[in-house]
């Protein structure tokens, strides 16, 4: 497709929007519709961003958070959360945006609601939550998501929003423990010794890995869980790619890139990960 070229939209049929608590999915009809008096979108604090995501989410870990947003409904109990947070390396922001400082994008690592909020509540709380973290973080130009197939999404909260569609990331490896994903950044902070090691040895040790042993070096023991299948790793398919541009400056830079007409359904299931249904 040529700058000059029209843009492709495809449209993708549903009757359900995909909800989550306490890290099992749920489902609401896709035409209800939320009341915006009944919500409040508000800068949420790390602490119970954090638990949030723990309680509810299928990736219960935590990203390296810039801003995370909360959608408070009645009684201002918290109903979701959208976390952007540092991607796990730079050229996840210049691959997708086109900018050549990764400083100018951010990536949303956490974006999920309960079953209470209705059909439309993703682009609803979407929308705000975009608002107000070019009011926070006015460097930030552009947001990267990533929809995961494995776990029934395809983007079409994003795809709503007109997000840029980049196509699909290769595929990769993931790690779990008793069907919990780690993220690549907690295992490489372990067996590097950066900063936040000790949080994820934590982590893995919360999801049944034995704690490392006294002189045992981070790497030997990542071999050990790995050896032990306890740490299993298995190759996954690609994820959905999406870019926000949010502004003039994104727009322009989003031009020379990949603008994919939108998908419409999953891809073939791998024998290891039966798919989930499509959200």
């Amino acid at each position: 497709m040529g700058n000059g070229d029209p843009v492709e939209i495809s449209i993708m049929l549903t009757i359900r929007s995909q909800r989550w608590r306490e890290r099992r999915a749920r489902y609401v009809n896709d035409l209800t519709v939320i009341n915006p008096r009944d919500f409040a979108v508000n800068q949420l604090d790390p602490a119970p961003a954090r638990r949030f995501v723990a309680e509810h989410h299928y990736l219960p870990n935590y990203p390296a958070a810039q801003v995370a947003v909360g959608l408070f409904g009645k009684q201002a109990a918290l109903v979701g959360v959208a976390v952007f947070a540092m991607p796990s390396t730079g050229s996840v922001i210049t691959r997708h945006t086109g900018f050549a400082d990764p400083a100018r994008g951010t990536t949303l690592a956490r974006f999920f609601l309960l079953p209470e909020v209705a059909g439309n509540g993703e682009t609803w709380f979407l929308s705000r939550a975009l608002r107000l973290l070019r009011q926070e973080r006015p460097v930030i130009e552009a947001v990267v998501s990533y929809s995961d197939p494995q776990a029934g999404h395809i983007g079409q909260c994003y795809a709503a929003l007109s997000g840029a569609y980049r196509g699909r990331t290769e595929p990769r490896t993931a790690y779990r423990i008793d069907g919990v994903p780690i993220s690549g950044r907690s295992l490489s902070k372990i067996r590097l010794g950066e900063r936040g090691a000790a949080g994820a040895i934590d982590q893995l040790v919360s999801l049944g890995a034995p704690r490392p042993g006294t002189a045992e070096e981070p790497g030997v023991w990542l071999a050990r869980l790995r050896r032990d299948r306890i740490l299993v790793a298995e190759r996954t398919l690609g994820l959905f790619a999406y870019c926000f541009e949010l502004t003039h400056a994104a727009r322009l830079q989003g031009r020379a890139l990949p603008r994919r007409p939108y998908p419409k359904q999953l891809p073939p299931a791998h024998p290891q990960f039966p798919f989930m249904d499509a959200a």
